[in-house]
Formats: C-alpha cells, structure tokens, sequence
C-alpha cells in the first residue's frame, strides 16, 4: 500500500553535496522566488515568506530535486498578467520537484491553458497548494509520477471546456490525488487524467455551483482505482456523466483496468445522472463496489461491470448536505450495505482512510460490517492526516460504537391529555455527526412519537417529549427505541380523564351555523367524548339571551355518545349573537345568529 499511495519522490542532491536554504522575501537574500531558482542548484530547498508580494514574478524552474515551500504562511504567486515560455506562472523542467503550501491564481496566457503550474517533465509532488482562477491548475506531464495531496483547486478554467482544474498528459506513469478538494471548475472538468495509472483517494470532488463538465475523466482508461471519494454534480453542470472511462479511446501498451470503490456519488441534476461512463471498447468487467449513488440517473453504461455491495435507493441520512458533507447517520440505507471490496493485484480495495474537510483525512476503521460510501459511520475523526504530516499514522483500535444502553419514560400511567417524557442513554458519548435512535409505537393514534431521538455529537442521553391523547377506554402503548440490532421497549398506560360521578367529558356542541330568523325551530347536538355511563347522565344547558328557547338541561341514556335538544326562536328575537353552554365534567360552547325582524 505504502509503495503504492506514496510514490518515490526522492529530495536529494544528485552530487551529494548539502543541500543549500535559500530566503525569499523582504529582507531576504533573495526579493522573487525565480531569483531564487535561476541561483538555485540541484538539491537546494527555498523558502518563500509569505509576507512577500510576488505578483508578476513568473519563470521556468529547471533544476532538479528542489524542494519549494511557502514558510510564515502560504506564500501567494499571482500571474498578473505575465506568463512564463507562454506556459504559465511556473514551467517545471527539472526532475524530483516539490513544490509546498503556494497559492497560485490570475495564470493566462494567449493559447487559453495558463497554467498555475505547468509541469513539462519529471516527478512532481504537489502538497498544501491552492490553484485558483487561472485558466488550468496543473497541466503537462511528459514522464514521470505526479503526487498532488491537501491541495484546493477552484474555479479554474478559461470557459472553453479545454482547460480544466487538473489536466494531467499521456507521459504521466502515475498520478496519484488524494486528501485534496477540486470544485467548481469553469465548463471544464475537475480531474482530468491521460496517465497510464490513476490513484483517485479520498478526495473531496463537488462542482457546488460551478459550470464543469465531468468530475472525474479518464479519458484513454489505463488502470484507475478511484476508491473512497465524495463526488458531486449540481443543476449547473455542463455534463450527465461523473466518472468517464476510455471515452476518447483507449491507449495501447497499457493495462486497463478500472476500480470504484467506496464512493459517495451524489447528483441534483434534475435531467440525472450518469454515475460512471464506461467506453463501450473497455470490455474488462469494471469492478463497481459499496458505493453510494444518490440522485437519479444510470449507475454505469457497462453492463457487465461487477457491482456489489452497492445503495441507490432509500435515505442516506447525510447529516448536511446543502453544504456538502456527506457522512451518514446511523439511520443511513448505506449502514452495514458493504461488501468485501476484495484487491487488484498486490493492492488492497479496501478503504484505509475517509476525507476530512478541508484537505485532510482521518483512518477508517470498520465499525460493524462496511458501510457503503466514502464515510463510516461511528469512526472517530481522530488523527488527522493533514498537509504536516507526511504519511497515515497507524490506525487507532477501532472504537466501540455507541450502543443503545437504556430506554425509559417519564410514567408509567397517564392520563389522556397528559404529557410525558421518553428519554434514551447510550453507552457512550455519540460520535462526530451524532446518533439518531429511531423510535416507533404500538398505538400512534393514542401516543404518536417522533421517528427519531437525536443525540448530538459527545452527548450520551437525550429526551424527547411526548403526549397522550384521549381514550375511553384505559390503553396499554408499547414504545420502542431502536439503534442498530439492539431494541428496548417501554410501556405506558393511558386512562380516561376520571370524571365526577355522574358526569361526563363533552366534546363538542354545534347548533345551525347559518343565520335564523324570529320562530325558526333548529337543533342544538351535544357530542360526548366516550358514551355515557350505565346510569346516564344530565347535562346543564344555558344561554346568554332569552330569545331561545331550549330546556336548562337534558338527558343522555346509558351507551349514547350523543343527544339532540330541540330549540326555537323567540318570534320577537332582536338581531343578535346568542352564546351557547353545555356543562357536564367540562364545558363546550357556541354561538347562534339571529336576524331580527325590521
């Protein structure tokens, strides 16, 4: 793995003599970075301060094994306006370059693919760097591996649909990108790649709002391992297709094969998407395994690719998607969906590591059988592997996940109406991105429940309020809280509202709600909440005006749920709104119109 996801980029003077420290900056020996690299000898390292204004100051670097980094911050290089060999801000010649934490914007020049670096030849390790608003981040490649890691690329591109974040040349033998973030590139593509071997890691690759095309391309195939990526479309996008495989024809003389694996593929294009474009000359089955694909469209134009372990439907539970992040709840149809990814040769399928914005990335561990996507649910996003540090730190003991230790409520017996209190402990602290513990009950009529009790990230309990309804009858409610495997019940019983003897609780009490008139005869109906009782029960009756006429009080047999009350108006009723009363446990009230006659 180590050989593989580091290529060998060795730092060393080629005559072995000390390397040489070169300043650049105010009151530094040097004022410009390509002062700098015209005195510089193979080997040297140069320190550029970022308190420095190197706007304009655009050259080839030619010398080999320099090592190049911002110190003090990130030193920035603005183009200006300038170009260097009509290539870019710096045109790489020399071989084994290392080029550390530079900001590279405004590059231009007259065939429209200025480049923040343009590499012609040699290794290249490309790390903490930022390529924004030039016509192309990185560009070139005639031989040689390219190693690009903890670095943003944004807004690249002149509009053309030519030039792109990254472009990587045929000479490539091997590019690696990961823990990096490519968004938003101007119609053209996010990672574009003609090397003969690709290593696509845990990287972040959203177009958000910007105009690109593919977020992935591979055009002439080679052997691709695209494993543990967030890769996202918008409306905006110039193109269906995500991951494109051999679409401009596979190269000869290299092997072809391509690996998706545990990537979270995500497209709001409301014409859909397609998730992974194959060639149809690429006739080896692509191996397309425990990836998320969230959106509509096709999932691969192979139809003989190896798909497995794979979700497309149902709630990913993203705790934030309107801001891109794409790890999962617990309540995720990704959760435990995975399969054994396998390996390809001598290299490992399985994902060792998950993105952490901005530009880092923490170790995987599986907590219960795979999840599906570029994330796992419950890791502890510990030890992060960013820009300082050179390689993955061993991965900690896989923590235990939160597990559902305690489900209780408030009471035991309630009365309906009442409110109580479900409240769920777990037997550690949630992780990063909370817990949510689904809950469900036997008689939501009488207690309905939400369909989740969350708790957020470090907290080990939480409640959630609930309120039982009116029965007429005692009703025992079954509760449970669910997380994972593991379910806990609780049970309530729900009581009628006691009464006093002799009473009842009413419901409602309705009478005409159009206008009547002086001598109108009309109904007034009392509706009871559960029937009345054995021996029945009166009910009071009262009115606010005389005009009506209508008994003070009435009768409802044993077993009726309701009583009519006949009533009329007075002939000399003046034009008025009479009130309504009916009294028993409780009181129900309404209002009669009346017109008087002129």
């Amino acid at each position: 793995m180590r050989k593989l996801l580091l290529p060998v980029l060795l730092v060393m003077a080629a005559t072995g003599a000390a390397a040489a420290v070169r300043s650049v900056g105010p009151g530094k020996p040097y004022a410009k970075p390509c002062q700098a690299f015209a005195a510089a000898q193979d080997g040297d390292v140069i320190e550029i301060d970022a308190a420095g204004n190197y706007d304009g100051d655009v050259c080839p670097i030619t010398k080999n094994n320099l090592v190049i980094r911002g110190v003090n911050g990130r030193a920035r290089i603005d183009a200006a306006g300038q170009y260097a060999w009509g290539k870019g801000i710096w045109v790489v010649t020399g071989d084994n370059t290392v080029i550390e934490n530079i900001e590279f914007s405004g590059a231009k020049v007259p065939d429209r693919n200025g480049a923040g670096i343009r590499l012609d030849s040699g290794n290249l390790t490309v790390r903490n760097c930022v390529f924004h608003h030039n016509e192309t981040g990185i560009l070139g490649g005639s031989r040689g591996k390219v190693l690009i890691e903890h670095s943003e690329f944004y807004d690249n591109g002149y509009g053309d649909g030519q030039s792109h974040n990254i472009y990587l040349n045929s000479g490539v033998q091997e590019f690696t990108l990961r823990y990096s973030a490519s968004r938003r590139a101007k119609v053209g593509h996010l990672v574009k790649s003609r090397a003969a071997k690709n290593y696509i890691l845990y990287n972040r690759l959203t177009q958000e709002t910007g105009t690109g095309s593919y977020e992935i391309d591979l055009p002439n195939g080679g052997a691709a391992y695209v494993i543990g990526n967030v890769i996202q479309q918008g409306e905006t996008t110039q193109n269906r297709g995500m991951l494109t495989f051999g679409v401009e024809g596979l190269r000869t003389g290299v092997t072809h094969e391509l690996y998706v694996v545990n990537n979270t593929f995500v497209s709001t294009r409301s014409a859909g998407a397609t998730f992974v474009q194959v060639a149809s000359a690429f006739t080896a089955p692509a191996v397309i395994r425990n990836n998320i694909f969230s959106g509509s469209g096709i999932l691969t134009t192979q139809s003989n690719a190896l798909m497995a372990g794979n979700v497309a439907s149902g709630d990913m539970g993203f705790l934030n998607p309107s801001q891109f992040d794409y790890r999962i709840s617990n309540l995720s149809a990704a959760l435990n969906a995975g399969v054994d990814p396998g390996s390809a040769s001598s290299f490992p399928l399985r994902p060792v590591m998950q993105y952490k914005h901005p530009l880092c990335a923490v170790p995987r561990n599986d907590v219960g059988p795979i999840d599906a996507g570029a994330y796992e649910y419950g890791v502890i996003e510990a030890n992060a592997v960013c820009a300082a540090s050179s390689e993955p730190p061993p991965p900690p003991p896989p923590p235990a996940a939160p597990a559902l230790q305690a489900f209780t409520l408030s009471a035991a017996t309630v009365s309906g109406g009442s409110a109580l209190t479900a409240t769920v402990t777990l037997s550690s602290a949630a992780p990063d991105g909370g817990v949510k513990v689904a809950m469900t009950s036997s008689a939501p009529n009488v207690i309905p429940v939400p369909s989740s009790i969350t708790l957020a990230a470090g907290s080990k309990t939480a409640s959630a309020s609930l309120n039982a309804a009116r029965v007429a009858t005692a009703t025992t409610v079954v509760l449970t809280a669910s997380l994972g495997s593991a379910a806990m019940q609780a049970g309530v019983r729900v009581d009628p509202v006691k009464t006093e003897a002799g009473k009842v609780e009413l419901k409602t009490v309705t009478a005409p709600t159009t206008t009547l008139r002086p001598g109108d005869k009309f109904n007034v109906v009392i509706r009871l909440a559960s029937p009345a009782p054995g021996s029945g029960v009166r009910i009071l009756l009262s009115l606010s005006s005389p005009f009506v006429s209508l008994p003070a009080s009435v009768s409802v047999p044993a077993g009726a749920s309701s009583v009519t009350v006949p009533a009329q108006v007075s002939l000399s009723a003046p034009t008025s709104i009479l009130y309504l009363r009916a009294t028993s446990s409780n009181t129900v009230s309404t209002y009669i119109l009346i017109r008087g006659m002129r």
